[in-house]
């Protein structure tokens, strides 16, 4: 730590009047805030010392109380001198910045050397996220070790899936200011839990990105699979309705000539899981019987639109719900979307 920088803060106690009381930290927090510090404000530090003229009210490791007061009927001013720490904020992980104590249960286990696994839970011990955090191997002795976030599990608590993600995100980009963290990773294999349906693809279809895409996370080939993508959800739904048929039957037909092809597999998985009916007419007339319920001029995904309300809000029969299950199996076994799960938000 005797390589990071001090800061200084001259400041008089008719400022601090308002604060009355309040620990050192937060003096030295709310002073910064209010004279817009640069640099200082946000970053976590530690407060060495707190003094006027030559009377030290605090030192380290003592929790005294800062009250203004006047001598010889003038203001005295206060000195706070703090210190850019990186790890800490008044002694604590700065985790607790954007996943409070008030909010949210943590738990930091050490597996491994250079792997920590972090549990975030909210008051009701509701799993809301699943981290590790991991250092990579130095290639050279000299190299600054460079860390990433990997998320195991993101789920909706007592807080939305969006708010833990967003407070993940600001937490990184923090950390960045005094740790070389370059991502965070995930793999995305996100659904709807209460009827199974994946939610990555219903996301892609009706925006043109996944979820997650929408926080910034991307594949390597992310552009490329984002312009496939845009051309699909772009079609009128007819012409996607035919997309998916002729690619049934062609499958069908290599199946048929070849049955050692390797889209057998696929034929094979797309029949089974509709009821075992073994033949193209059947998975069909299925599809085109469920988007006669929508208009047809429509493109794609202004009728995805339609079918992701219907769905998050759950107004849509248990029969739609199997249809669309099935019809999102086809898509994925015809590979029609593109769209790789190993995710990064890289740190800017």
């Amino acid at each position: 730590m005797n390589n990071q920088k001090s800061y200084k803060i001259v400041v008089c106690s008719k400022k601090m009047r308002n604060i009355r009381g309040a620990s050192p930290a937060e003096v030295a927090k709310k002073v910064a805030l209010k004279l817009l510090v640069k640099n200082i404000y946000n970053m976590y530090f530690s407060i060495i010392e707190i003094k006027t003229n030559k009377i030290i009210h605090y030192q380290s490791n003592k929790k005294e109380l800062v009250r203004p007061y006047h001598k010889n009927g003038k203001l005295v001013k206060y000195q706070i001198i703090v210190k850019k720490m990186g790890k800490q904020v008044g002694g604590e992980n700065p985790i607790y910045i954007y996943f409070p104590k008030d909010k949210y249960h943590i738990s930091i286990n050490n597996i491994k050397r250079n792997s920590k696994i972090i549990y975030i839970k909210d008051l009701s011990e509701n799993n809301c996220l699943l981290l590790e955090f991991k250092k990579f191997k130095k290639s050279e002795k000299s190299e600054k070790p460079k860390y990433y976030i990997e998320l195991l599990k993101l789920n909706r608590c007592q807080f939305q899936g969006s708010t833990n993600l967003k407070a993940l995100i600001n937490y990184a980009n923090d950390l960045k200011k005094t740790t070389n963290l370059m991502y965070i990773f995930l793999i995305d294999d996100s659904y709807i839990p209460s009827i199974n349906i994946c939610l990555w693809l219903l996301f892609i279809l009706a925006t043109g990105e996944s979820w997650y895409n929408k926080f910034r996370f991307r594949s390597d080939d992310h552009d490329s699979n984002i312009e496939n993508n845009r051309q699909i959800i772009q079609m009128n739904i007819k012409n996607f309705i035919d997309l998916i048929i002729s690619n049934i039957k062609l499958l069908k037909s290599n199946n048929e000539n070849n049955e050692n092809n390797e889209n057998n597999e696929n034929i094979n998985s797309i029949l089974n899981n509709l009821n075992n009916e073994n033949n193209e007419e059947s998975i069909i007339n299925k599809i085109t019987s469920f988007f006669n319920k929508y208009d047809k001029s429509k493109t794609v995904q202004e009728v995805f639109i339609q079918i992701k309300r219907q769905l998050l809000e759950e107004k849509i029969s248990d029969e739609d719900i199997n249809i669309i299950k099935k019809i999102f199996h086809i898509i994925l076994s015809l590979r029609i979307i593109s769209y790789n799960n190993n995710l990064k938000y890289t740190i800017p």
